[in-house]
């Protein structure tokens, strides 16, 4: 095992994060997205920023909800993931639209004022203070603009990830959970996030002095049902298994990161092993169940959707 995470090497990312393909497209219905934008007014938006956009995922995602003639950056502090997603824009038309620069939440490279619409997903998670992201991203969005805010509880959503088929024991669901909250306290100890955050967001952005703060939760599930037919469970499928071949698990990633944020919780060695035999076995039930095609659950997850506007300038 290696004190650095998997995720400092920008290639693992990509794949431990699901950045190849179309697993992120599970996230979300169109027609729900379409139903924000409206909520939301995009169709005054013309210059947009994607705050952490990785690999441009949900960039793209946004950038299709704007008028034709609106523009999108994509910032991120690793330029490495800038080619996947120039190479994807290419595919999808979007070359002229989209652009990347290299830089952190924390310190934005662009001038006050400067967006319609500053958004970010699943980026304050690995935050060490989502505040200071979120003041630093309200800077550089214009008086009267729109903050869009999408992230995770993972507490919530992984009680619901276990509610499979062939469900765990109450002990061993108990051993994982407790084996979560250890790891979320380690994350929060080394400065790299908190990956519940999404369910403090709204409070956050009203001691920002934000206008007009809204939450809401995503509208999908990652269902899976014989005889996985569908076009979202085959792409599911195809990322997910081919994480377990590597026991990877969407509940908490790998096994070395896993124990790294442990151990950085101060938890107890016998603690993690029960955990990680719970984590593994749920993982080996989903791959048995697969094959056998008998596996089947709803795998609704919570990630919140937290807008608000910057107070227009007064004069």
């Amino acid at each position: 095992m290696t004190d650095a995470p998997q995720y400092a090497d920008p290639d693992r990312y990509a794949d431990l994060a699901g950045f190849r393909g179309e697993w992120r497209d599970l996230f979300w219905n169109g027609d729900f997205l379409e139903l924000m934008s409206r909520r939301w007014g995009l169709d005054g938006v013309e210059r947009a920023l994607d705050v952490g956009c990785g690999a441009g995922h949900w960039g793209r995602t946004m950038l299709g909800l704007l008028p034709p003639s609106a523009t999108m950056v994509g910032v991120d502090r690793e330029p490495d993931f800038f080619a996947l997603a120039r190479s994807t824009a290419r595919e999808r038309g979007l070359s002229s639209r989209l652009s990347f620069v290299e830089g952190t939440a924390e310190a934005l490279p662009f001038g006050d004022d400067s967006f319609d619409l500053v958004t970010c997903q699943l980026v304050l998670i690995h935050v060490a203070d989502a505040k200071v992201a979120l003041r630093e991203m309200l800077r550089v969005v214009r008086p009267g603009g729109l903050l869009v805010v999408v992230e995770p509880d993972n507490r919530a959503g992984n009680l619901a990830l276990l509610g499979t088929s062939d469900r765990l024991d109450d002990d061993a669901i108990a051993d994982l959970v407790s084996m979560q909250l250890v790891c979320e306290r380690g994350k929060r100890a080394l400065g790299e996030g908190d990956n519940s955050v999404g369910a403090v967001l709204p409070g956050l952005f009203g001691e920002l002095g934000l206008d007009s703060v809204r939450a809401h939760t995503n509208d999908r599930c990652i269902d899976l049902a014989p005889p996985y037919q569908t076009a979202s469970m085959k792409i599911a499928l195809e990322q997910e298994l081919s994480w377990a071949r590597e026991s990877i698990n969407m509940l908490l990633g790998t096994h070395d990161d896993t124990r790294r944020l442990y151990d950085a919780g101060g938890g107890e060695p016998a603690g993690f092993e029960r955990g990680w035999a719970a984590v593994t076995e749920w993982l080996r039930r989903f791959e048995r169940g697969v094959e056998a095609g008998t596996f089947h659950a709803g795998r609704g997850f919570v990630l919140y959707l937290v807008s608000g506007r910057k107070p227009a300038a007064k004069g």
